[in-house]
């Protein structure tokens, strides 16, 4: 009996997975737990692994395209078994729907003779219309494979294949060359929330220098005793991380989210901060971070670091953040406008530390986004120099 391989809850429901790339082909023998395709969403990278072994039965979508949460990929079964979906009474690509019925042969139906929308649906099955809405494919032109000729899927991929796409008139030079980069999966997603995140509320940006002398000295003797009793490495980010929990945690109007049934004040600081991985912008939240130590902050940063790059972060560590961090230092920025990540009320950008000649201080440069409707500018002001002093006395905070 065939299996059909579906894509996995992606975390957020209704968000869909792109195929980044399959490791098998229809024919292909494998065994239960062999990974048969990646897939990747705004969050995460998603191994599917076969649920039991056998013959890989069909394949329903290519490398690139974007497939519905739950969505069937793949159909597997024992060597040389048809696909359920040609069978007398069944349509396997649609699981567990219920499917338009199709005539008796024993009754005699009048129908008129033009093509209706009510006719396309007894035609098709409820998945192949869905993709062919996807793909601009148009029913009236395809041929069904299907019981009593129903469309089903194969029927539209094979249709979408031998679409010739449009002539695109080229344009003058020196437009003429450039690259189309899809904007689907996790750009798609970082696109819509930063897009939301502006139109939905009110930001407003302060911006002021914490003096990093004291912290970058800290950090060095800090990454001395580390290295010689074999710690881990301690580095400014996660000072500036601990340094901002603690600041934070007293001004309660900053590590808050805006509704319009009311202000939600946190009591403790469960505190984000912006991790990219090259493909995403991803955001791990360290729950309590304004009760832990230095060596607690840097632990559980490093540990929300490396499962982002691999892939391995999971939803619910990236969820109930009440303040956020985005540090570009390590990038050469020095000063930068951070956006929102709503509905967290404020979020603090953190640029490179720098001095104006050889004698002067260290300067940290930060920026506050805050949302005005959940606390006025001289409240945010007040933050913003509650964090630059926790940065500068972060040695003396330290032992607190």
């Amino acid at each position: 009996m065939s299996i059909d391989v579906r894509v996995p809850t992606t975390g957020n429901a209704g968000e869909d997975a792109v195929i980044v790339d399959w490791n098998v082909s229809v024919g292909s023998q494998v065994s239960a737990g062999d990974v048969l395709v990646t897939l990747e969403t705004a969050k995460a990278t998603i191994e599917v692994e076969a649920p039991e072994g056998g013959e890989v039965l069909s394949i329903l979508f290519d490398s690139g395209d974007e497939v519905p949460e739950h969505e069937v990929l793949a159909v597997l079964g024992a060597a040389g078994e048809v696909v359920a979906e040609a069978g007398p009474a069944s349509d396997a690509d649609d699981p567990g729907a219920t499917a338009p019925a199709e005539p008796s042969p024993a009754v005699s139906i009048v129908v008129e003779p033009s093509t209706s929308t009510r006719d396309d649906r007894q035609k098709a099955s409820p998945r192949a219309r869905i993709l062919a809405q996807r793909n601009g494919v148009d029913l009236s032109t395809v041929t069904g494979s299907g019981p009593g000729g129903r469309i089903i899927i194969v029927d539209v991929l094979a249709a979408k294949k031998a679409v010739t796409p449009p002539t695109i008139e080229k344009p003058a030079a020196p437009d003429a060359e450039f690259d189309l980069v899809p904007v689907r999966g996790a750009r798609k997603v970082t696109a819509q929330r930063m897009h939301a995140s502006l139109a939905g509320t009110a930001q407003v940006t302060l911006t002021r220098y914490a003096d990093a002398t004291a912290l970058l000295a800290f950090v060095k003797r800090l990454r001395g005793v580390t290295e010689s009793q074999g710690l881990p490495k301690i580095g400014v980010n996660d000072l500036v991380l601990f340094a901002t929990a603690k600041a934070v945690a007293r001004h309660p109007e900053a590590n808050s989210v805006f509704d319009w049934e009311g202000i939600r004040q946190y009591r403790s600081v469960h505190l984000g901060f912006a991790v990219d991985t090259g493909q995403a912008l991803l955001v791990p939240v360290i729950p309590n971070a304004d009760s832990l130590s230095i060596a607690q902050v840097a632990a559980a940063a490093k540990g929300a670091i490396e499962k982002a790059r691999a892939g391995k972060l999971t939803t619910p560590e990236m969820e109930g953040g009440t303040f956020t961090v985005s540090n570009l230092g390590s990038l050469g920025v020095h000063w930068f406008t951070p956006v929102l990540n709503t509905p967290q009320s404020c979020i603090l950008g953190v640029g490179a530390a720098h001095q104006t000649h050889p004698e002067a201080p260290s300067l940290l440069p930060l920026s506050l986004t805050f949302d005005h409707r959940a606390l006025d500018g001289a409240a945010a002001a007040t933050v913003l120099a509650a964090i630059a002093q926790a940065i500068e006395t972060v040695d003396i905070l330290s032992a607190l």
